[in-house]
């Protein structure tokens, strides 16, 4: 099926054949650091058959692919292909969806430490100068970015004060995009893939139009491919197209130090909004999900029909995780389209706090002898 995407509410959060399975737990790296030490093989092992078990337990098949990062070095790598389909590669390429926000974010961040733009700005202005469509006259840039503005369709009233409350706008985000735009007189895709490209980060794109060399996306309800045709109502907020490694590679550059400056990050990562979500106390920030409930960690979900993907980031373990599915289920049957992501995020949260517990145990017992 090919899809003209003009809808703005396509990307949410974002008995079949048999198909074709490749499993890697990577544990002959170089010699670790100190600090890559602190997870010994034994570890990384028990943490890959954990994942092994939970996907190969999961009520609905897996196709895609699930991949780790630690400390800059690929740990763990599971894929599945549909049907005849090989099994995808790190580098195969799916339709991000919503996960796009993290890097639209991150654009509009860098603008506000070049002073394009500030935070508090309102954003009327700055799309009226480019003869763009305005919003309601309140609305603030910061506010689109932590989908806390209320923004309407232009001629609605806005949906509330903004501010005051938390509704996921992708129409938000598109407008982030058209303000990138009229600020840097350039493509938005421009924008994106030169800022990806100065901090060396590949495998991981902007583009209007037919989306080629995508690894084809199955919606499960009618076992047919899906295609996609891209327009800027989309792209900001949902509309990029990535690799696991191309994503992963992406996260460590952002939660990194290596795409902004120290401000430019704080502000992009802390809590600004509660959503109502799944995962209970779950805050957002300017493009990324927050959770601090014993372990920070920052993520994102995509959803389009044919992918359904999860990025998970744990900075103080130098530890990224994503599942890039190129197959979607019923966005309304949450367990079934999500237990698998959630399953996955609770080994690796569980293995996380573990470690950091083992190395409290550890100093207090050193400091114990002194």
């Amino acid at each position: 099926m090919k899809i003209n995407v003009l809808a703005t509410s396509l990307c949410l959060l974002g008995a079949m054949a048999g198909s074709a399975v490749a499993s890697n737990i990577v544990t002959d790296q170089q010699p670790a650091t100190n600090e890559q030490a602190k997870r010994t093989p034994g570890q990384e092992v028990a943490l890959g058959d954990a994942f092994d078990a939970i996907i190969a337990a999961n009520e609905r098949p897996f196709y895609g692919i699930v991949a780790l990062m630690q400390h800059g070095e690929i740990r763990y790598v599971k894929s599945s292909g549909y049907g005849q389909q090989l099994a995808p590669t790190l580098d195969s390429r799916v339709m991000l969806a919503s996960q796009s926000k993290m890097v639209t974010a991150a654009l509009v961040m860098r603008g506000v430490s070049q002073d394009k733009f500030a935070l508090e700005d309102k954003v009327n202005p700055y799309l009226a100068s480019a003869n763009l469509p305005t919003y309601d006259e309140r609305i603030t840039i910061a506010q689109l970015l932590s989908h806390s503005s209320g923004i309407a369709p232009q001629g609605k009233a806005n949906r509330f004060t903004p501010g005051s409350d938390f509704q996921y706008s992708n129409l938000g985000y598109q407008v982030l995009g058209q303000l990138l735009e009229s600020q840097y007189q350039a493509d938005f895709s421009t924008l994106v893939n030169g800022f990806l490209k100065e901090h060396g980060v590949s495998g991981v794109k902007a583009q209007l139009g037919a989306q080629q060399g995508l690894i084809a996306g199955i919606e499960a309800s009618s076992n047919e491919p899906m295609e996609y045709e891209v327009q800027m109502n989309l792209l900001p907020g949902g509309g990029m197209t990535g690799s696991a490694k191309g994503l992963l590679n992406y996260l460590s550059a952002l939660h990194g130090g290596k795409l902004l400056s120290k401000e430019a990050y704080q502000a992009m990562v802390t809590p600004r909004m509660q959503r109502p979500h799944r995962w209970q106390q779950l805050y957002y920030g300017f493009g990324v999900q927050v959770n601090q409930q014993g372990i920070e960690e920052y993520s994102h979900s995509g959803y389009l029909p044919g992918y359904q993907s999860l990025s998970l980031s744990y900075p103080a373990f130098d530890t990224y995780l994503v599942v890039l599915e190129n197959a979607s289920w019923p966005i309304d049957e949450r367990n079934q389209a999500f237990g698998l992501h959630d399953k996955l995020r609770q080994a690796l949260r569980d293995a996380l706090m573990d470690e950091a517990k083992a190395e409290n145990n550890a100093s207090a017992s050193t400091q114990s002898r002194l």
